[in-house]
Parts: structure tokens; sequence; C-alpha cells
């Protein structure tokens, strides 16, 4: 008998419920301190959660193995960085699969202003240290931005 369930984004009222269950769970099974974990933290519940309640369980699990004695601070950053690397893998995928349907040309286009924008980002918008780092020169660098319509990005 099939159960279906919407996904765990469109659920947010069940995240302090299982983060709760999960951190008493995971302790007991490894043998470590519960964590404390602050359950207003708005990033588990602006996340899209695309592996649903088992992405949250790794997410505990990944807590209460690392965050042995720390700070609530230190926890939100853990949650943050993970959360954070998990977007970048998903908008990376799309990346790809809008460059797979696009001619070669587009693709590139899209690659190259994807790529700088993040570069520039990174950067916090100074070109210098952006073309430092892409190995370009400073004026193609602004030539190629110009070319691509980036304009300044911070």
């Amino acid at each position: 008998m099939p159960v279906e369930l919407s996904p765990l984004s469109s659920r947010t009222e069940d995240i302090p419920l299982l983060i709760e269950y999960f951190k008493i769970k995971l302790s007991e099974i490894n043998g470590v301190q519960t964590p404390d974990i602050d359950i207003k933290n708005d990033s588990l519940y602006t996340y899209n959660w695309p592996g649903n309640v088992r992405e949250l369980r790794n997410l505990v699990e990944r807590i209460t193995i690392l965050s042995s004695n720390e700070s609530k601070k230190n926890i939100n950053k853990i949650i943050n960085d993970f959360l954070n690397q998990t977007s970048r893998v998903e908008d990376n995928q799309n990346i790809l699969e809008q460059s797979f349907q696009s001619p070669l040309k587009e693709a590139r286009e899209y690659f190259e202003r994807e790529y700088l924008v993040n570069q520039l980002k990174k950067h916090h918008g100074n070109i210098s240290k952006t073309a430092d780092f892409i190995g370009m020169e400073r004026s193609a660098l602004h030539r190629k931005l110009k070319s691509l319509g980036i304009k300044g990005t911070n």
C-alpha cells in the first residue's frame, strides 16, 4: 500500500520534531553527547530538501559526529556550510543540463557567464583579484565581462 507524503520543504513544521528525534537517536547510536542544534536557524526552513527526511537525517548525523562540545554558533556554521554546498551542487547540475540543451557557442557563453559571476562574487567584485585568480589580464577580463553583459557584482 503506497503512502504518499508531501516533500519536506512543504512540511517545514515537521523539521524541529525530526531534528529532535534524530539528534537523540543518533547520539545514542554514536555514543556522543546530544548536540545543541538551533532549530530557529532560517536555513533549515528555506532550504529545498531534495533528499527529504533522509537528507535531514544525514545533516543531523553529520552534526552529531562533528560537533562534540561545539557551540550553537559553530553548529549553525556546519548547517549553513552543508546546505550551501548542497545548493551549489544542484546549481552546477542545472548549469550542466542547460549547457547540453544549447549549441556549443551558447553553452560556452552560459558557462563563462556563470563562472565569471561566481568568481567575482568570491573575490567580492574585485576585478584585479578575479583576473589574477583565473589567469587573465585585467583589461581582457573587462572586455569579456562587457561582451557577456556582466555588470559589477558584489
